[in-house]
């Protein structure tokens, strides 16, 4: 959910490009800039796809490829075009070009291999290149790095799946008394030397943490739902908000699937089996049906409480339901942005399934690589108030609590209600900060 929603993509499968395949796309530059000047508005283009087809056939023909397939989609003024290509049996051309009132506004073009992406090529309304984007695999087939080469020759490195740290003789889990949180999001920057305090490591020094994504153990922050070629931070910026409400707190990352989300089981007996008391998580997803399995594990597991945003599409949720916001379950919080004074924020959902409302609009905070910008939206009131319920849990001083009566404490620690028809009740900065002023000077 950068500022608003989030979803991922699954595991690639094993895969490493071969050179010609990358080669391709770099030899074929000048082709695909002539290609572009073809496109240019002649005598109305848009209005006349055949026209569009005719010049891509040629284009194809010119370079020993075939047009296997073309789409035309027109919105108004807007035109998109979509050329593939097949160079070969597993390789493939994803040629797209965007018209405004049929004018080339942009041409882009993505190499395959198979199922997985290569290349991309960004070309300017003037045809000349943007931008070049490569994709490197590690051996065993998983995404380890965007390199984007700029139109000024300068390059840029984007990890997807980054070597860890050096092995850290940490104190292994159990000898630091904070609370256990454990966060399934889009993973976290395992790298921030001030993330290194919160973060769990085993006797070995190897880091605690689970990548349903991947299959590994490293889920390293790269949400991928847009498109492979430009991945995106978010939970770095969830926990970073975290750290900022201030009470110390031990960090177990999970990094959730896309394809299979019936591993969000495995996700929630994982943190079970390593203590975890509460569970931020914010994502979610109209279909119920892949959230089954979740509801059912965090049922069995009553000793944990979940915070869940409640989504960032703007509708009632009891009239449009999102998941798992939407829940029946006793160990749950659902949480929206609200501004200052308790109004809903713009953008957020809201409705009866909303337990709390707690400002989390234009809040600072700092991303993968020391990304510092302002963050908005439900998701990012879910660590407020993962930070706030571990100071009401180090106030009772109730280790025992569980998972239901945690929510319970924290709804009625939240004086005086706030009647609106928006959310249950409001949560104001003023008294996140009397609850927590002791253990944030405490843990700092």
């Amino acid at each position: 959910m950068l500022r608003r929603c989030l979803g991922l993509i699954a595991s690639l499968l094993f895969f490493v490009a071969p050179a010609d395949v990358i080669a391709v796309d770099t030899t074929n530059g000048d082709s695909l800039a002539q290609f572009c000047v073809d496109l240019q508005p002649k005598a109305n283009q848009t209005a006349n796809p055949d026209e569009m087809i005719k010049i891509a056939q040629i284009f194809a023909a010119q370079n020993g490829w075939k047009l296997a397939r073309h789409t035309h989609n027109q919105r108004g003024m807007a035109a998109r075009f979509q050329y593939i290509f097949q160079i070969d049996k597993i390789t493939q051309f994803r040629l797209s070009a965007f018209f405004v009132a049929d004018r080339l506004r942009g041409m882009r073009n993505e190499i395959y291999h198979g199922l997985d992406p290569v290349t991309l090529s960004v070309f300017k309304t003037d045809c000349n290149l943007r931008e070049r984007r490569k994709i490197t695999y590690l051996d065993d087939g998983r995404m380890e790095r965007v390199t984007v080469q700029h139109s000024d020759k300068s390059d840029e490195q984007i990890w997807i799946n980054p070597p860890p740290l050096a092995k850290i003789n940490n104190k292994p889990q159990g000898t630091n008394p904070a609370l256990i949180v454990g966060h399934i999001d889009s993973g976290v920057d395992y790298r921030r030397p001030d993330f290194q305090p919160h973060l769990i490591y085993d006797r070995d020094g190897n880091l605690v943490a689970r990548d349903l994504w991947d299959g590994d153990s490293l889920p390293f922050d790269a949400n991928l739902a847009r498109s492979p070629f430009y991945p995106q931070s978010h939970g770095s910026y969830v926990v970073d908000i975290l750290r900022r409400v201030g009470p110390d707190f031990r960090l177990l990352p999970v990094r959730y699937p896309r394809r299979n989300m019936r591993l969000m089981e495995d996700a929630v007996e994982w943190l079970a089996t390593h203590e975890a008391r509460i569970v931020m998580m914010p994502l979610g997803s109209r279909d119920a049906d892949e959230w089954e399995a979740f509801f059912a594990a965090a049922a069995r597991h009553p000793e944990m409480l979940f915070i869940i945003s409640a989504g960032n599409n703007g509708v009632d949720l009891s009239k449009q339901p999102i998941y798992p916001a939407v829940n029946q379950l006793s160990n749950a919080l659902t949480v929206t942005s609200t501004l200052k004074d308790g109004s809903l924020a713009d953008g957020v959902n809201f409705g009866q399934d909303v337990n709390i409302g707690l400002p989390a609009e234009n809040l600072p905070a700092i991303g993968v690589g020391n990304q510092e910008t302002i963050m908005s939206g439900s998701s990012f009131a879910v660590p407020k108030l993962a930070g706030y319920a571990i100071c009401i849990v180090a106030s009772t001083k109730t280790e025992k609590m569980d998972g239901a009566a945690l929510a319970r404490a924290v709804k009625d620690s939240i004086r005086p209600q706030h009647h609106n028809n928006a959310y249950g009740l409001f949560l104001s900065d003023s008294q996140i900060d009397a609850e927590c002023a002791p253990y944030r000077r405490a843990s700092q």
